[in-house]
């Protein structure tokens, strides 16, 4: 790819995001959920004049199942806690030399009230099938992200199994 293809530091985009059937497990209750939302990257360039295209903004919600009990319906929302990097390569299929490692923060809210979780370590997503410089195409998880407490790092409120995340154009 050429420097030409790349687009210009400092260009933004904001591109729609969905995974649909996400393996979602809440106070050991399996479920599955179709998130939807935004994310925004940002062009840049490195010291070494190298394209890197920074994710500045990911929010994803779902609706939780609600079979009725007190505890069910709702919803979950991830959203980034900080810029995430990718840098381009020829040498990969994508264009991009990085998976993309992502810390989220998520909010819980059910009626009963709301939880704000963090996750244990943060989330890496495989870029093998997206494509530079748009950053369009699916992003693939790499492990299963434990959500837990901010102030009991030792309490695991849920968990996400599988995400396939897919950014199209807005």
């Amino acid at each position: 790819m050429s420097s030409a293809d790349l687009p210009q530091s400092g260009s933004k985009s904001e591109l729609r995001c969905r995974a649909s059937e996400v393996e979602f497990t809440l106070r050991s209750k399996p479920v599955l959920v179709d998130f939807a939302g935004t994310c925004s990257f940002t062009a840049d360039t490195d010291a070494q004049g190298t394209a890197r295209f920074r994710l500045t903004g990911l929010r994803l919600t779902a609706e939780l199942p609600d079979a009725g009990g007190p505890e069910d319906g709702g919803t979950i929302t991830l959203v980034q806690d900080e810029d995430s990097v990718l840098r381009s390569s020829t040498e990969s299929p994508s264009h991009f030399a990085d998976d993309l490692v992502i810390a989220l923060g998520a909010t819980v809210e059910q009626p009963g009230g709301k939880v704000q979780a963090t996750v244990r370590n943060p989330a890496k997503f495989s870029t093998a099938g997206a494509s530079c410089p748009s950053g369009s195409g699916h992003y693939e998880l790499v492990e299963p992200i434990d959500l837990i407490l901010p102030d009991s790092p030792e309490v695991t409120i849920a968990q996400i199994h599988s995400l396939v995340l897919h950014a199209d154009p807005a």
